[in-house]
């Protein structure tokens, strides 16, 4: 709300107008209001130079159009997926309440702009007021501490910290699994060839991982030689051949060690949605998996 009395004595005593020549007086104070009343949000400049972000500059845009110019190769989407990085976005924008605050990275040629921007909606309306609080040309501090957490430094897999995070956000558990998979043997690497070629062995493995993706698989590093692979759009017989792979995978990833015998033990869980289901799946998974190890290693069990 605009003090008037304020307003009129800036305008009186100085000659400043209060609005155009101090809210609105930066290029950079970039404020859109986002019309969501019609079937398709609308987008509205009020204030500031869209240039100077890398976005065009309108008056007015469907929101959705604006969706093209989001980078999602960066250091957050690496976390919470580069492939659905833009539709959590739009999910939250869409089921925001009073108030959200997100970071945004809009494309360029080298490296992304990041936008920290605040949203607000407007009593009780349709009508949502986005601003642009803080322009940053390199990767947030936060985002890299974000980053920090819930992607292993060695791997670049996803960490205990995400999977916990993902779990406990998991809407759909049908068809889906959890495998805890430890290297059978992978202390004879670091006793004959060192703790760096055991590192060279977990990072060779990850890439792997990386390197063959699947919409529908999750990797991450528990720690040391462990793994957990979430799976879904799986059914049981789909989950055992990916577990045989897996560890034929294993096997065959360094042929130098061969006469070293390193192999997996897999332990396999339904994701059946109950309360504490990240608890719950460690502790499942990991049984089977041991008992997986007592068989002797280089097989699966499926908890029951």
């Amino acid at each position: 709300m605009i003090n008037f009395k304020v307003a009129n004595l800036v305008e009186t005593n100085y000659n400043v107008d209060l609005l155009k020549d101090i809210i609105f007086s930066s290029n950079k104070q970039i404020k859109i209001l986002f019309d969501e009343n019609s079937k398709r949000t609308t987008a509205y400049l009020l204030s500031g130079n869209l240039e100077i972000v890398g976005l065009p500059n309108f008056e007015e845009i469907l929101a959705y159009d604006l969706l093209k110019y989001i980078e999602t190769n960066n250091l957050l989407a690496e976390v919470e997926g580069r492939h659905t990085f833009i539709k959590k976005i739009v999910s939250k924008f869409k089921n925001m309440e009073d108030e959200l605050y997100l970071y945004i990275p809009i494309k360029r040629k080298d490296k992304p702009i990041w936008l920290h921007m605040s949203f607000r909606r407007i009593k009780e309306t349709k009508l949502i007021l986005g601003k642009v609080y803080r322009i940053d040309e390199d990767t947030p501090i936060s985002i890299i501490h974000y980053q920090k957490t819930y992607q292993d430094s060695l791997t670049k897999l996803f960490t205990r910290d995400t999977l916990k995070m993902h779990m406990s956000n998991i809407i759909n558990t049908k068809d889906s699994y959890f495998c805890y998979v430890d290297l059978d043997n992978f202390k004879k690497v670091n006793d004959k060839y060192g703790h760096q070629a055991g590192d060279e062995f977990i990072v060779d493995l990850s890439k792997e991982f990386i390197n063959n993706w699947e919409y529908n698989v999750i990797y991450y590093r528990l720690g040391g030689d462990e793994f957990g692979i979430y799976c879904y759009d799986h059914s049981e017989e789909e989950i055992i051949k990916r577990s045989k792979s897996l560890i034929n995978q294993i096997e065959n990833l360094k042929p130098e060690y061969k006469k070293l015998k390193i192999s997996a033990s897999i332990g396999i869980t339904k994701i059946r949605g109950k309360k504490d289901q990240y608890h719950i799946l460690l502790n499942e998974s990991d049984k089977a998996m041991y008992q997986a190890k007592e068989k002797g290693g280089g097989t699966f069990i499926i908890y029951n």
